[in-house]
């Protein structure tokens, strides 16, 4: 699935339109699907095809006025930024081509080189929260033996520490936690990933994981998400800060890839996209859309032959997508401050904290004033 989200619409320092709903389908526009396997050459031949498209967009003339278009490659998932950028393993880091024996060594990481034409791919940040569970999650498998892989008899004490894991959450949360869905993967989607960090003191309690850790992570995840600018030097430091409690407490397990690029890389792939927030160039309704699709080709389209069917899931997508239909329908605040961590809302920039920095120069101003100045009237 190939799909376009519209963003925003401004004229200079004026914005004229913001997408009210960045990672809904409302305004998630479908520009072709196939029934294709995800392999190497298939990714690169819909990529060139994609990037020779947006090099030969002209000018959009409405009337009066003429739109230039500005389009950003960041809904896509890991597995696809790792075909794109050639990087020769999922385990590697894209970014700095750090190895996993390699991403507890800070020092190293943080000084390493890095190819900053990847930051163009952005986060991926609904997957982040998945990544992020799943990793805490086979830490907690493995604090038995406290080594990154099982062999041998460690193999069994990690099927035991699993199902109980599960069942713990099944029981005081309600979660089903790494239990595989038949042709659907696991259980473990973006939701459930959101309820582990939002009750990060259970989640602690249950995995047996450092509880500041667990609440480090649900912190980041949420100003990643918020779709709000972030303070860069608040949020770099916060990242580094994680980094190193989780080497503290686990050295023994190698932190993974999209873990490595999210603490390691984030910020600066923040700063790269100043223009937008990284919240609102989400994957999340490029994901969303798949759900959709089910269910419009079950129950909305004609079982009359393959090409009445893809005709009429098409034609649902272009009506539910439609921006006029879209602007119709009611407004959600997915901004919801009162159920974000008060450390997550320090490394937001919102019109609150705007007002304080402006107010706080405003002070210094007045204060390197000179005093005593002669009337320029006198």
């Amino acid at each position: 699935m190939t799909s376009l989200v519209p963003l925003k619409l401004e004229t200079g320092n004026v914005v004229i339109w913001n997408n009210p709903n960045p990672s809904s389908t409302f305004y998630c526009r479908p520009i072709k699907f196939q029934f294709a396997k995800e392999t190497t050459d298939f990714v690169k031949q819909e990529q060139s095809a994609m990037e020779e498209e947006i090099r030969n967009l002209t000018i959009s003339n409405c009337g009066n006025f003429e739109v230039t278009h500005e389009l950003h490659m960041t809904m896509i998932d890991g597995k696809v930024t790792t075909i794109i950028t050639d990087t020769p393993s999922a385990a590697t880091c894209n970014v700095c081509l750090a190895k996993p024996s390699e991403m507890n060594n800070l020092s190293l990481m943080f000084s390493r080189p890095v190819r900053e034409d990847v930051y163009q791919y952005g986060l991926s940040t609904l997957h982040m929260w998945i990544r992020s569970m799943e990793c805490l999650l086979h830490i907690s498998y493995n604090l038995d033996f406290e080594m990154w892989c099982a062999r041998g008899d460690n193999k069994n004490l990690k099927k035991f520490r699993k199902d109980m894991v599960q069942s713990e959450f099944k029981q005081q949360m309600g979660l089903l936690i790494d239990v595989v869905k038949q042709g659907f993967g696991t259980t473990n989607d973006g939701n459930t990933a959101r309820r582990f960090f939002r009750d990060y003191q259970k989640t602690a309690e249950i995995t047996k994981i450092d509880v500041d850790l667990i609440k480090h992570f649900a912190v980041i995840l949420q100003v990643l998400s918020s779709g709000k600018a972030i303070n860069i030097d608040g949020f770099r430091g916060y990242c580094k800060e994680t980094a190193e409690l989780f080497v503290h407490h686990y050295p023994w397990y190698n932190m993974p890839s999209s873990v490595h690029k999210m603490l390691i890389h984030g910020a600066d792939i923040c700063k790269h996209f100043s223009c937008l927030p990284i919240g609102i160039l989400s994957e999340e309704a490029g994901e969303a859309r798949n759900k959709d699709f089910r269910n419009t080709r079950e129950r909305h389209t004609r079982k009359t032959g393959r090409l009445q069917n893809n005709e009429d899931i098409m034609h649902n997508f272009l009506i539910s997508s439609d921006p006029y239909i879209s602007h119709l329908k009611p407004k959600y605040n997915i901004f919801k401050t009162s159920s974000m961590f008060p450390e997550a809302m320090q490394l937001l920039i919102t019109e609150e904290t705007k007002e304080f920095e402006e107010e706080e120069e405003q002070i210094e101003v007045d204060q390197e004033a000179p005093e005593n100045l002669p009337d320029p009237l006198e």
